[in-house]
């Protein structure tokens, strides 16, 4: 999973409702991924993406040595077909592959500048996903209910939803509102951080959200929503360990068994008839319990060429702040017996730039694919850091894709 994911894992982003069938809905249809009864025709999708994380310094690594880290292949199809009466239904099965070497955790070096002790041997994994989609109009309300399940080596979870969304009539506004339960179970496997780790847990997690789309005019969306998430039980990391200097050791990463989170997000999208392009302007600000407070501005430009091509260019920063009892390494033992120097809890800023550009094809095809950069620092953060996680990533994201309507 990508950083990108990883900031947002748990947080549902807000549901719009369909948009108008105007200029606008057909330019920002496929970016805006809005859920609806309006597909009328069957579809098909096929996506491959290669995901490859930077190397890291010799100077990050306690061994002195370069090393490198995770990459990631996915490949996804996906299957829209149209019912009658009003009915849709839509199917996904993806399949990852994962190798690489992980941070196992944090420790200082002779100068106290904290440096990377890394998994002993490259990590290989496989994880096949599931996920179904049924569509319906009911009493004037799009309803749409959700199931999923996920396999990896170590790893299974199984998630349901249900949305619904509503247009009263007349109105330029739509509400919509959604709930999604998901249960995982964990199963450690070789290259966990020691022998003192858990044999099995699990964990429920929790989210709802509501929210609204606002046409202002035929040229002009905008979406607001609030998401609130509950996480309950196993919520460590087998896998990572924290160094205490006091022992001159490691123990195992240890964080609180639940976790609340709050999100409130808008979108803007706005139509330029004169230049054939769209404006896409995205914000978010999250805040939970572990004192980890986030915001998220995204920008990007959906430019049609030529009538069969479309340019999106984008970029996004984020920036958060750090858990309550996140440190790189501890001096001594927390009164809590807390420990976590996963660099996913550290105080970091993040920028990524995009790219994407999609041909329309003869026969209802369409090609496309894209790429992203993506870099984790201190100095994009909000506010000073004064020690700086040596983990943070950097990775470039390569996609390509295949569609068909029938």
């Amino acid at each position: 999973m990508t950083t990108q994911a990883i900031e947002q894992a748990g947080q549902p982003e807000a549901a719009a409702a369909r948009a108008p069938q105007t200029a606008l809905a057909a330019l920002t249809a496929a970016a805006l991924a809005l859920p609806g009864l309006a597909q009328a025709q069957i579809q098909t999708d096929y996506l491959y993406a290669h995901y490859r994380e930077g190397d890291l310094a010799a100077d990050q690594v306690q061994a002195g040595q370069t090393r490198e880290r995770y990459q990631i292949d996915t490949h996804q199809f996906k299957l829209a077909l149209p019912l009658a009466d009003e009915q849709a239904m839509t199917a996904a099965i993806t399949y990852e592959t994962m190798s690489g070497a992980s941070p196992w955790w944090v420790q200082p070096d002779i100068n106290g500048k904290p440096v990377l002790v890394m998994s002993r041997a490259s990590i290989r994994e496989q994880r096949v996903d599931t996920q179904f989609s049924y569509l319906r109009a009911l009493a004037g309300i799009d309803w749409t209910a959700t199931l999923g399940y996920s396999h990896e080596n170590d790893y299974d979870a199984l998630s349901g939803g249900l949305q619904a969304e509503f247009t009263p009539e007349g109105s330029a506004l739509t509400y919509s509102a959604g709930l999604g339960y998901s249960y995982d179970r964990l199963n450690p496997t070789v290259g966990a951080s020691s022998t003192d780790v858990i044999d099995k847990a699990d964990k429920d997690s929790l989210s709802l959200f509501a929210g609204s789309t606002w046409t202002i005019n035929p040229q002009t969306l905008l979406q607001t929503a609030v998401s609130y998430g509950r996480d309950h039980g196993y919520l460590s990391d087998p896998y990572k360990r924290a160094y205490i200097v006091d022992l001159s050791d490691a123990i195992r990463d240890a964080r609180p068994g639940k976790r609340n989170g709050l999100a409130l997000s808008a979108r803007l999208r706005h139509y330029l008839p004169t230049l054939a392009a769209a404006l896409h302007v995205n914000y978010r600000y999250y805040a939970d319990d572990w004192k980890v407070s986030s915001h998220t501005l995204e920008l990007a430009w959906h430019q049609v060429l030529a009538q069969s091509w479309r340019l999106s260019p984008s970029v996004r920063w984020y920036s958060q702040s750090q858990a309550t009892f996140y440190a790189p390494y501890y001096q001594n033992l927390r009164a809590d017996g807390y420990a976590s120097s996963d660099y996913r809890l550290a105080p970091y800023g993040a920028v990524t730039l995009g790219i994407d550009l999609r041909k329309a094809l003869p026969q209802d095809w369409e090609a496309g694919g894209g790429v992203q950069w993506y870099q984790a620092r201190a100095d994009y953060a909000l506010g000073n850091v004064r020690l700086a996680h040596p983990g943070l990533l950097e990775y470039w994201l390569l996609n390509l894709r295949l569609s068909k309507r029938f």
